[in-house]
């Protein structure tokens, strides 16, 4: 993820989510936060669906689905780029 990006939600729709078809843009931030499900995910704004899903944040949804807590977690007071809910 560029540092350089406007970054955006993009709400789960079903699927893959890996898949960047399976993310739709929100202009509104996510309701959700915690949870065993993904929800959104926080990234660079590229229209309807993101242009990637990056490889780091296929393991921050894939900790958030194992966890059910939102990542990451590894830094105090990171911005959180991957949301689940219950």
């Amino acid at each position: 993820m560029s540092a350089g990006c406007k970054k955006r939600w993009y709400n789960y729709t079903g699927g893959d989510p890996t898949l960047p078809v399976d993310w739709l843009y929100s202009p509104a931030g996510p309701l959700c936060l915690n949870g065993f499900s993904v929800c959104a995910i926080y990234v660079c704004y590229a229209g309807a669906h993101p242009s990637v899903i990056t490889f780091k944040l296929q393991n921050y949804i894939a900790a958030v689905l194992s966890t059910g807590v939102a990542q990451p977690t590894s830094v105090t007071g990171a911005k959180l780029f991957a949301y689940g809910k219950a």
